[in-house]
């Protein structure tokens, strides 16, 4: 689709729908540009919250009382939602409470019992800190290596340099860090 055909978004009423932008610092429409550490959320997603908070609080797969189970069905319809999104199965979904998190759980519970000496971590070199802090850590743990597939002048990944850092040498194995 060239640039003419594509559709024009209306990005007030984007940014409408976040009612945190709508406050004002130092005078100015706040910009919020630091969405890598804390994404800001979409009136619906704030009432849906807050709905869940005022009407059906409960642990979700634990409890079997009515708000046990109306919490339950709730996330489970989300997950399906989200898997019917990504043409996944609900079952291959973990949700978490945020990415920072989930790079934490793929790093020390399937990273850490099963890398050792001279296998080969690979990150990129566009990565948040927050993906390369616990790699790092892991790497030290393990004695594995850190490889670091690098970037064009223009920022796109290097795809050529990333596929050849990914080639398994018949001694080690390659842990691509999301």
């Amino acid at each position: 689709m060239n640039a003419a055909a594509q559709p024009t978004r209306d990005w007030n009423a984007v940014r409408a729908d976040f009612p945190l932008l709508a406050r004002e610092v130092h005078g100015k429409p706040l910009l919020y540009l630091d969405s890598a550490n804390t994404g800001q959320k979409p009136a619906a997603v704030i009432e849906t919250v807050d709905d869940f908070y005022r009407r059906h609080n409960a642990n979700v797969s634990r409890a079997v009382h009515a708000l046990g189970t109306e919490a339950t069905e709730a996330y489970e319809a989300s997950r399906a939602k989200l898997a019917a999104f990504l043409k996944v199965r609900a079952d291959e979904l973990v949700l978490c409470s945020g990415t920072t998190f989930a790079l934490n759980l793929v790093a020390y519970s399937w990273a850490l019992p099963r890398l050792k000496a001279g296998d080969v971590i690979l990150v990129s070199r566009m990565e948040h800190h927050a993906n390369i802090v616990p790699w790092q850590l892991v790497a030290e743990r393990t004695g594995a290596t850190i490889r670091v597939a690098e970037i064009l002048p223009d920022g796109r990944l290097d795809l050529d340099a990333l596929h050849a850092a990914m080639t398994r040498s018949p001694t080690s194995a390659t842990c691509w860090a999301p």
